[in-house]
C-alpha cells in the first residue's frame, strides 16, 4: 500500500509539474490607446499590427484597443493612421504594467497654400533680370556657399540691405525712401511669383526664418525705380523676390 501511494504521489506531482512547468510564460489582454502627439485628442480607427504577425484590428472612438492572451514581455507595435505619420514603437506588457498603455503618435503637418497676389514673374526670368544688373542677385551656387545663414544676415552683409526691427524682434527688409518722416518703408515680397507683402493684412516676412538652405534662387531691387517691370504697381519701397529650391 504504500508503494502505490508513493506512486500516486509522484504521479500527481508530475502531472502537475507538465500542467505548470517552472517557466511558464504568462498572457494577459493588452490594453493600449493612442493619441495625437502633445494633445489628449484620441486616434480613431488607427490599424494596429502587433510583432509583425498579430492584425489587432482597428482603434475604437476613444483610441484604444484590446489584444487578447498577449504574452507577458517586449512586443513591437505598428500603428497607421490617416492625417498621422507611420508609428513603430515597443512596449512592454507585465503584471506590472498599468493599462491602458499610451502611446502618442505624430500628426502629419500639413502645408498650408500661401495668401498673395499672383504675379507674371517666373523663375525662368531670372537670368535675364539678372543681366540688367538692376539689383543684386544670388544664384544657387552663391546661396550653397553661405548655406545655414538667415536671409537677412545675407542681405544685410552680402548685399547691404536695410534690416529694420519689428515690434517681436523680426528683421523686415526696409528702404530708406521711407513715405513719412520716421516711418519704415518695407519691401515688397514676391515667394515663387506670388505677392505676399504687401496683401490684406499681411505683414512683411521675418527674415530670420528664411534660410539661404530653402531658396534657389534671391532677387533684391533695393528701390522701386529698379524694380521688375511686374511689380511697378507695388515696389516703391523696394522689392525682395524669393524661389525656393
Amino acid at each position: 500500500m504504500r508503494i502505490a501511494h508513493a506512486l500516486y504521489l509522484v504521479s500527481a506531482a508530475a502531472g502537475l509539474w507538465l500542467a505548470h512547468p517552472a517557466h511558464a510564460q504568462d498572457a494577459r489582454t493588452v490594453v493600449l490607446r493612442f493619441r495625437k502627439a502633445g494633445d489628449t485628442v484620441a486616434i480613431r480607427n488607427a490599424q494596429i499590427t502587433i510583432d509583425h504577425t498579430i492584425e489587432a484590428g482597428n482603434t475604437d472612438s476613444l483610441g484604444m484597443i484590446s489584444i487578447p492572451d498577449l504574452d507577458d514581455g517586449g512586443h513591437i507595435v505598428e500603428a497607421v493612421a490617416r492625417g498621422y505619420q507611420a508609428y513603430f514603437d515597443k512596449f512592454k506588457s507585465g503584471p506590472n504594467e498599468r493599462m491602458p498603455i499610451e502611446l502618442e503618435i505624430l500628426a502629419v503637418e500639413v502645408a498650408m497654400k500661401p495668401k498673395g497676389q499672383p504675379t507674371e514673374l517666373a523663375a525662368a526670368g531670372f537670368d535675364q533680370r539678372r543681366t540688367k544688373a538692376q539689383g543684386k542677385f544670388f544664384t544657387l551656387a552663391q546661396l550653397k556657399a553661405a548655406g545655414g545663414r538667415p536671409l537677412a544676415n545675407l542681405l544685410k552683409i552680402d548685399a547691404g540691405a536695410g534690416i529694420a526691427t519689428g515690434p517681436r524682434g523680426e528683421s523686415f527688409l526696409a528702404s530708406g525712401a521711407a513715405p513719412t518722416p520716421g516711418a519704415p518703408c518695407y519691401a515688397t515680397v514676391v515667394r515663387d511669383g506670388l505677392r505676399v507683402y504687401p496683401f490684406e493684412s499681411a505683414t512683411p516676412p521675418d527674415l530670420d526664418k528664411i534660410f539661404t538652405d530653402d531658396l534657389a534662387a534671391v532677387e533684391l531691387y533695393p528701390r522701386g525705380a529698379v524694380g521688375p517691370a511686374e511689380l511697378k504697381d507695388a515696389s516703391s519701397c523696394g522689392a525682395l523676390v524669393l524661389w525656393k529650391r
